[in-house]
């Protein structure tokens, strides 16, 4: 508890880190992530180690695809890592050590935390083969290092939706271990999620009841190959999938197939929606057949059968906005109060500890408001802790 507030973190990490693929089937073992040193490392500042996954090293910092990311810098001890970091120690930053992380979110004031993997996940491999069992041998770790708080570690498992008997399977293991939600990403790879070719997963997902998350991460390699640097990555790559994302799941019906699916975007920010949603009511009524030329889409009648609004308005959609976000009533007004997450992005580096704090201190919002945003929308969308 913070300041008489309970608080319930919806997007926070375990950090990338080898003890995640101890467990790979055998045929993949020898192609796990492997951290290497970059010995002419000059004008590479912190970003002179990375892991070798698939011939590339990820994360990096120039060039197609660089975007930031933890290195073995941040987590083994034999790259420079301190077991005493300044905002956290390693056995939090990775959970390899829950009782660490449990002391952080004491010193936080947070009651629970929502945990999801490293954006790294995003973009592994083209494998599909290889990136489902990187997924599940990541599920698995992850709840084991939960099991011994479940009460207040949660978790997420990640949905190898490009292999589909493995997407089955890995459901069912996540459930049956303990997820509170399924992850993905703005993309699975270069197809969008509501792509026909994943109908059987989502059918047998409807059914499993789980929250969606989606959650920022470089996904579609087209744009991750625009970017040349950092900022490229966080603006573009990592950023622009959520836009893909939303019209998957709206514009491409899957919240009228599906009638009882949740779904949270993580890590995106919230402007993106308000042009979305305009845009895309903009044009539906458009491509319905009332276009100025009597021209329609062919498969006009698999279209939204709602306004963009509506669908946003309807509770099944939330969202992790930040702090200080300027535009949060307007986002209230457009989704709903119930519907807006608190997220830390704890234990990642970009100053977000404090923000539960912000929220606290924020002199637009009631304190109905404030108790929505840090516990009870989370509670709404994973249940109880």
């Amino acid at each position: 508890m913070l300041k008489g507030y309970r608080v319930f973190d919806a997007d926070a990490h375990g950090s990338i880190n080898p003890r995640m693929w101890e467990d790979l089937p055998e045929p993949y073992r020898a192609r796990r992530p492997r951290p290497v040193t970059i010995h002419d490392d000059s004008g590479l500042a912190n970003y002179n180690a990375g892991w070798l996954i698939e011939g590339s090293l990820e994360p990096h910092a120039l060039g197609p695809g660089a975007q930031q990311a933890n290195t073995p810098k941040n987590v083994l001890a034999e790259f420079g890592a301190d077991s005493k970091r300044e905002h956290c120690s390693l056995g939090s930053m990775t959970l390899s050590a829950p009782e660490a992380r449990l002391a952080d979110m004491d010193r936080m004031g947070f009651d629970a935390q929502m945990l999801f993997p490293s954006t790294l996940y995003a973009h592994m491999t083209t494998d599909p083969g290889f990136e489902a069992a990187l997924f599940r041998a990541y599920n698995r770790y992850v709840a084991r290092q939960c099991k011994s708080a479940p009460q207040r570690l949660k978790w997420s498992g990640l949905l190898p939706l490009r292999e589909q008997r493995q997407a089955l399977e890995a459901l069912e293991e996540m459930q049956r271990l303990g997820a509170r939600a399924a992850v993905v990403f703005g993309t699975a790879g270069e197809r969008m999620l509501s792509d026909p070719i994943f109908l059987p997963v989502w059918d047998e997902f409807a059914r499993a009841k789980l929250p969606l998350c989606v959650h920022m991460g470089m996904s579609y390699p087209p744009l991750a190959q625009l970017g040349r640097s950092i900022y490229d990555g966080h603006i573009i790559g990592m950023s622009l999938p959520a836009q893909l994302a939303f019209m998957a799941i709206i514009g491409h019906g899957m919240l009228d197939r599906y009638n009882d699916l949740k779904v949270a975007f993580l890590e995106f920010g919230a402007e993106w929606i308000f042009y979305m949603v305009s845009r895309m009511d903009h044009y539906l009524p458009l491509d319905r057949g009332a276009h100025p030329f009597g021209l329609s889409m062919p498969n006009a009648a698999d279209l939204p059968r709602a306004s963009i609004r509506d669908y946003v308005k309807s509770g099944r959609i939330f969202m992790a906005a930040e702090a200080d976000d300027s535009m949060l009533r307007q986002l209230f007004d457009l989704i709903g109060e119930d519907q807006v997450l608190f997220s830390s992005d704890f234990p990642h580096g970009e100053g977000r500890d404090n923000a539960a704090l912000e929220i606290i201190e924020r002199k637009d919002l009631t304190e109905n408001q404030k108790k929505k945003l840090l516990f009870d929308n989370t509670v709404r969308l994973f249940g109880e802790p």
